[in-house]
């Protein structure tokens, strides 16, 4: 009987865990385009948009959903160490929002990753964000909405989410260590 008892709690963790899990896909799901035309503007063109605005490296992007607009929120670091949020209008290219952050303390774990991850690309160790997406897009013959770069257990990646030719969403990774030339 006491089996029963500490079986129900963990049980309905689960499943509230589980329910969380699936709220969190759909409206995720929600943010992606349902064609490969749909946006005027594409993930690697809003990135462009964005260095050329703030003269930062780009580390992350992905296309959201604002107010029924479809905008590319993207985060990039400048040479200072700054963090800045800018956000690119996916029909217009204009963009919307440019914030800088620097130095939060609560942040300063970030603020170190990052560094090493811009040291990571400025010496050609790592791939570039844009070189990331270009391989996943000419890998699946489509294009990228959202790419994130991340530290898999240890195994430096971009995780990439794109629409591959036949309009299907795929995720994949890409390993951020570049490979020399031979």
């Amino acid at each position: 009987m006491k089996k029963n008892i500490n079986f129900k709690p963990a049980a309905i963790s689960v499943l509230l865990g589980m329910s969380a899990m699936m709220a969190m896909g759909t409206a995720n799901a929600g943010d992606a385009p349902t064609s490969l035309n749909q946006d005027a503007v594409s993930l690697l063109q809003a990135v462009e948009i964005a260095k050329n605005e703030t003269g930062g490296i780009p580390l992350e992007a992905e296309r959201d959903m604002k107010k029924g607009q479809a905008v590319y929120e993207i985060e990039l670091s400048a040479a200072d160490g700054q963090e800045i949020h800018t956000v690119v209008d996916a029909q217009t290219g204009d963009v919307i929002l440019t914030k800088k952050r620097r130095d939060h303390d609560d942040d300063h774990d970030d603020q170190v990753e990052d560094a090493m991850w811009l040291s990571g690309v400025n010496s050609g160790k790592f791939l570039s964000m844009e070189q990331a997406v270009m391989q996943a897009e000419t890998e699946f013959n489509g294009k990228a909405w959202s790419v994130d770069a991340d530290d898999h257990f240890g195994k430096l990646t971009y995780d990439v989410e794109l629409l591959d030719a036949n309009g299907k969403r795929v995720e994949t990774r890409i390993d951020a260590v570049a490979v020399a030339a031979k």
